[in-house]
């Protein structure tokens, strides 16, 4: 029968019948497609791991970071990136097996102004823990985003009741970025934030801000982002794909360069430690060249 049926159409109903066994995935983003800007490291990172992927036909639609976690719980075919997974979020979504971005953890970034009217040193301060800082210093305004998870021991402090009227919470479209900028005109006193993103929009904004980036105690050295998508059939099936590219897309020099590249240079050799260490791999800064033959 279909040596009756003309080869050009037989080609376009083999290409129908494989795009129609495409599932459609939603993968939703702070940020629209179309805007003009750099992308950021989980947006680089993202797109590579999209286009490994094979049988899915993927939109990315843009929508605010607390809303996306609500559309991750309410609908079947979400993912989002660069995500702490934690057990709230394992009741809603499924997670990859392998971080989609690793970088140098949370820094506690505090105002100079602040440091010289209270006469703090940033080392000595580098030994206390959140809730030892804020019980000393109990005027400091902490800038928080809503919805967001600095991970299990900041959050258990953060959710304290006696600490709510201490905490200014920012809940608009801009999130990290809006915090950032109260913390530049002295609204807040200190914020908690990965170092490629805060000077990124220190960069971008070109924000005049003398801070401190401190280490505190109890805080991990190096945080993870996953992607989470639905806890569903659909979502299963996205997280093996997103699961099978990343195991191959972490092996590859040019998923740490855009890790490097999101980096400040101060903090480069650090990332590279926990790169390697995260995804078992042995780069280095230098690109090694290969041996010449003689």
């Amino acid at each position: 029968m279909l040596s009756f049926i003309p080869r050009s159409l037989l080609a376009l109903l083999c290409l129908y019948s494989t795009l129609s066994l495409a599932e459609d995935i939603v993968w939703l983003s702070e940020w629209h497609v179309s805007e003009n800007k750099t992308l950021t490291i989980d947006e680089q990172t993202r797109d590579l791991i999209i286009n490994e992927m094979t049988g899915f036909s993927v939109t990315l639609q843009q929508t605010p970071s607390s809303r996306a976690l609500m559309r991750l719980r309410d609908e079947n075919n979400v993912c989002v990136s660069d995500r702490v997974f934690n057990n709230e979020r394992a009741e809603y979504s499924l997670v990859s097996d392998l971080p989609q971005v690793v970088v140098p953890g949370l820094k506690f970034y505090l105002l100079d102004t602040f440091i010289n009217k209270h006469d703090i040193s940033p080392k000595q301060l580098s030994e206390l823990s959140l809730p030892v800082i804020l019980t000393r210093y109990p005027n400091m305004r902490l800038g928080t985003v809503a919805d967001r998870s600095y991970g299990k021991v900041i959050d258990n402090v953060l959710m304290q009741e006696n600490l709510a009227s201490r905490l200014w919470k920012r809940s608009s479209s801009d999130m990290g970025e809006g915090i950032i900028e109260m913390l530049a005109s002295e609204r807040i006193d200190a914020v908690f934030e990965y170092p490629p993103l805060f000077e990124k929009v220190r960069q971008q904004k070109a924000l005049s801000i003398g801070v401190q980036a401190i280490s505190i105690q109890g805080i991990p050295k190096f945080g993870v982002g996953f992607v989470l998508c639905s806890r569903s059939p659909e979502g299963e099936r996205a997280i093996a794909a997103v699961s099978k590219s990343l195991a191959k897309l972490t092996k590859q020099r040019a998923y740490l360069d855009i890790h490097l590249s999101a980096m400040p240079q101060d903090y480069r050799e650090e990332m590279l430690t926990y790169y390697n260490q995260i995804y078992g791999t042995d780069f280095t800064l230098e690109i090694k060249k290969p041996h010449s033959v003689p």
